[in-house]
């Protein structure tokens, strides 16, 4: 939970500022988001959103490591995906958000073509932000999959985006900061290859290559 808390609230600096600068200016030509409130509930939607997937990715991932034998192969594929993540946060690998291009631009049409006209719409607004492919979700929903519960995914996913809050609202000041942008995903990717690491030790710890790791009662590996 703790990664997903800092992958949310230093991911957010960086990504979020890029991929999400151009919904904010979408959003705030609409004249019901001269309402502070409606942003309220457009976020509300965004989180609910996230808490969902969250709930359905852990339930998989439940699913997933009762399996006892694929504990091992699952702890290193995670590895994997986490390393693969953290390297394309800071552009050393393509983003996974290419392969959802089509996806992105067909999303913003639906929301050009949208006209709120009440408090609920900027809700409903915000379950659809939720839907919109991005990295940063794909790398949280990973923690979703890793928690092997359904409520703690689910709650690893609201942490994560109420973790987002921050820099989403102060989007208009960061993107004109690049350097803040520069070092958040670094340490962004560094709570990834952490995560990464941790997991890749489970998988070998798991297949007797090395000794489980215990700090106190809680066990890191």
């Amino acid at each position: 939970m703790v990664a997903s808390f800092l992958l949310g609230l230093l991911g957010s600096l960086g990504h979020c500022v890029g991929m999400c600068s151009a919904i904010i200016i979408l959003f705030d030509r609409q004249p019901i988001f001269q309402n502070k409130l409606a942003w309220v509930f457009a976020h509300a939607g965004r989180i609910t959103t996230y808490t969902l997937l969250g709930f359905i990715f852990g339930a998989f991932g439940q699913t997933l490591w009762s399996f006892g034998n694929l504990q091992a192969v699952l702890s290193i594929l995670f590895a994997i995906i986490a390393f693969y993540m953290a390297s394309a946060f800071i552009g050393l690998t393509p983003s996974p958000e290419l392969l959802f291009s089509s996806w992105i631009g067909r999303w913003g049409k639906l929301i050009r073509g949208y006209k709120p006209a009440s408090l609920l719409s900027p809700y409903l607004l915000g379950l659809l932000w939720g839907l919109l492919p991005c990295g940063l979700i794909l790398t949280a929903l990973v923690t979703a999959v890793a928690s092997k519960s359904a409520w703690l995914g689910g709650l690893n996913m609201l942490v994560f985006g109420i973790a987002t809050i921050p820099s989403l609202y102060a989007v208009k000041w960061l993107a004109a900061r690049s350097h803040t942008r520069t070092w958040s995903r670094s340490l962004a990717s560094l709570v990834m290859m952490f995560f990464g690491f941790q997991f890749a030790m489970r998988g070998f710890a798991t297949l007797g290559l090395v000794n489980h790791f215990m700090l106190g009662s809680f066990m890191l590996w």
